[in-house]
């Protein structure tokens, strides 16, 4: 018997909407603009969902309230590589007036993929030279592969002026 998932069709919508958004735009989204650009990305009351990534002994959340689609569709386009993440100062979001209430949060900005400049096995990231070296050199100490630098292309302009390392 097959059975179809109604939130694929959906959730491939908002994926390709997202990618729309940040490649038109050439630089920085955050994900308080998609949730209030993308139509059934997020959700304002319950259920909703979180995005959590697994940061060594700690759970991070990247992003809540959102639809089940909408969290398929962030993890489409993140997990698949179709933009490039970038961890920054709460400060984006702040001047946005829309943050996350959990106290693990992680806040990221989504660019276009040409503008990473490390390639990680779960994502495309824009990081410091530093933070970049610490990652690569960290992961051949413990023996793990898939990191690798890039050379980013240029864009508008990116969020390296609030970039956490």
């Amino acid at each position: 018997m097959n059975t179809v998932n109604h939130a694929e069709p959906t959730s491939n919508v908002i994926a390709n909407s997202i990618v729309e958004l940040v490649e038109s735009t050439s630089g920085p989204v955050t994900l308080a603009r998609i949730t209030r650009e993308i139509s059934g990305f997020a959700e304002d009351g319950a259920p909703s969902r979180d995005y959590f990534v697994q940061d060594g002994e700690t759970e991070c959340v990247i992003w809540d309230g959102m639809t089940e689609a909408g969290l398929a569709a962030l993890r489409n386009v993140i997990s698949e590589r179709r933009v490039a993440i970038q961890f920054v100062n709460p400060m984006v979001y702040i001047v946005e007036n829309c943050v996350s209430g959990s106290e693990n949060w992680q806040p990221i900005v989504l660019l276009p993929k040409m503008a990473a400049n490390l390639d990680t096995p779960n994502w495309l990231v824009r990081a410091s030279q530093g933070a970049r070296d610490y990652c690569i050199e960290r992961a051949a100490k413990e023996g793990r592969s898939g990191y690798q630098q890039l050379t980013p292309c240029p864009i508008r302009f990116t969020a390296d002026q609030v970039a956490v390392a």
